[in-house]
Parts: structure tokens; sequence; C-alpha cells
């Protein structure tokens, strides 16, 4: 897979699970470089989400100056910056050194845990 693949799926993940939790989904741009990624309202909250995606062993990490310009662009919306981190591997590996490498169209284990408000 490709970085805009894996940053895709990662989006993807994050999109169905705030589905099913009720969120109604605003917004979503899967392009790399733009934030947030997903604008989402559940009642009268408005959240930004920005998603980042990482192969095993990692998982995504929102850099520092992300955090501040979603801060900031969040306050000027009347938004609530949220952060949305996920981590995939490749399920039908053997080893870890091919865990971290994603095939296209093969099975994946997933790690997210939610969103997280950023502070």
């Amino acid at each position: 897979m490709t970085d805009d693949e894996i940053h895709d799926f990662g989006v993807e993940v994050v999109f169905n699970q705030l589905r099913k939790e009720g969120y109604a989904i605003q917004d979503v741009n899967t392009k790399t470089g733009t934030n947030p990624q997903i604008i989402a309202k559940k009642g009268a909250e408005l959240l930004f989400i920005a998603v980042r995606t990482a192969c095993y062993p990692d998982k995504g990490r929102l850099e520092d100056f992300v955090r501040l310009q979603m801060v900031e662009h969040a306050k000027m919306h009347g938004a609530v910056p949220y952060f949305a981190s996920v981590g995939i591997a490749n399920a039908n590996a053997a080893s870890d050194e091919e865990m971290s490498v994603p095939v296209k169209g093969a099975g994946f284990y997933v790690a997210y845990e939610g969103i997280e408000l950023i502070a």
C-alpha cells in the first residue's frame, strides 16, 4: 500500500466507527497534509478530527505544529479539536517485519481506541 492508501484506510476506520457511534459526518477530506480529515457533529458539538495512521508496531502520531493548528482552526469555527490515532498490521504476516508491511487486499489488524480531545 502507498502512504496515501494507508492514510485513507485509517480515515475510513475512524469514519465508520464514528457513524456507528451516532455522529453525523459533515465532511471527510483524505488529502494528505489537510486538516481536519473529518468534520462531524453529535448533538450541538461540532468536532474537527485529525487522523494519523501508522504501520505496526507504531500508531499514528499528531505532529506538534498540527496540534496547534487544529486548536486555532477549531476555535475560529466554534468546533472542538480531536485526534484519532490508528495503527495497522498485516494479518497475513509470518513475522514482525512482515506485519509492518501493509499489502493491499490483505487482512489487517487494526488498533484504534477512539478519538481523544486535543488540549
